[in-house]
């Protein structure tokens, strides 16, 4: 893959430390370590690895997350999420929010920094996640944030939740050889791995979150593009009532609502 103008510059930027708008070509004079880096930045392009992971940077909701090899590039539609939950939760509640599998934390400090009255707790079996999600939240200074290293099941949590989101693993798992080599290659199996079905994550997340939800509680989980009656089922038959279903920006049906 060639890296093309935009690219460049974005590059350029990055080993300047400058804005993208300051990258005027005739004006920037590189020194020979800093030509040595972007040579090897253009290699790693040439060989398919993402933008995104080279810069180590990716833009979701209105901030740049600081992002690795440890954690799933932050995709425009689960944007679908932070929409849904503003649409039916006013700015001032004070909400006590859980993110499932909270990779860099992407999903709920950008929630916490649309509710500056709520409070929100992020886990991860992966402790390189766990360090990502907790580089971010220094970054832009949320303090109303926890981030726990721990494996879904043995969560406990002191209170009880109002709001759970997740963008949980949904690819099965026959399917990841034929995944996109910036995917398959530079994103955790972890966070993209569904199991054989694709569900085993939404099985879990639903049994789970009955213990875990206040009544009337909400959950709102992203979704394969396939997969949204087989989830709507999985949260029917765990006694949650489906109250949304949001299509994301290429009309697949991605988010799910449901009230406990």
């Amino acid at each position: 893959m060639l890296a093309g103008k935009k690219e460049l510059r974005r590059m350029i930027a990055k080993i300047k430390n400058i804005s993208y708008e300051e990258t005027v070509f005739e004006d920037i004079h590189l020194t020979s370590q800093e030509n040595y880096l972007l040579q090897s930045m253009l290699e790693r392009y040439h060989n398919g690895e993402p933008l995104s992971k080279i810069l180590n940077c990716r833009a979701f909701w209105e901030h740049d997350f600081f992002i690795n090899g440890d954690v799933l590039d932050p995709r425009p539609e689960t944007e679908i999420l932070i929409e849904m939950i503003l649409e039916r939760f006013d700015r001032q509640s004070e909400i006590n929010f859980l993110d499932i599998g909270t990779g860099s934390g992407c999903i709920l400090l950008s929630l916490l920094q649309e509710y500056k009255n709520a409070h929100g707790t992020g886990i991860d079996v992966s402790s390189s996640a766990i360090n990502v999600a907790k580089h971010n939240q220094k970054k832009f200074g949320i303090e109303n944030a926890n981030f726990i290293e721990c494996d879904w099941k043995d969560f406990f949590c002191d209170e009880k939740i109002d709001v759970i989101v997740s963008n949980p693993p949904y690819i099965r798992s026959c399917d990841i050889s034929s995944l996109d080599e910036n995917v398959r290659s530079y994103d955790p199996l972890l966070a993209l791995d569904g199991g054989e079905s694709g569900l085993d994550a939404y099985f879990s997340i639903a049994q789970l979150a009955k213990r875990w939800l206040k009544p009337n509680g909400c959950i709102f989980l992203e979704v394969g593009y396939d997969q949204m009656s087989s989830v709507s089922s999985i949260l029917q038959s765990n006694n949650f009532k489906i109250f949304e279903i949001k299509k994301d920006y290429s009309d697949i049906n991605r988010g799910i609502g449901a009230i406990l």
